[in-house]
């Protein structure tokens, strides 16, 4: 039987580029009543972005996201055109 190593740190996938990292290398979107939030503390359908050099969300896999409808499988429901310009906002990732 193959056995795990021991994780330090929980392991979560990034839905822009589904690659696997530690919980502190991805940032949790969260959608709730209240709206979307950065702050990864908050209730709700949390969706995981990797995390770019300056702490902020990864552009490219904001903008992987964003095209392949990936927050909607992940919030269980479908993003408006204004919720996709305020995650864009307020994620700083400039629009190409």
């Amino acid at each position: 039987m193959r056995r795990r190593p021991e994780a330090s740190e929980p392991v979560r996938s990034c839905i822009g580029c589904r690659t696997r990292r530690p919980q502190s290398a991805l940032v949790r979107i969260t959608r709730s009543a209240h709206g979307v939030t950065f702050d990864g503390a908050s209730d709700g359908r949390g969706a995981w972005l990797c995390r770019s050099a300056t702490g902020a969300v990864a552009g490219a896999c904001l903008d992987t996201a964003l095209a392949k409808r990936a927050f909607d499988r992940a919030w269980r429901s479908r993003l408006g055109t204004a919720e996709m310009a305020d995650i864009r906002e307020r994620s700083g990732v400039a629009h190409v």
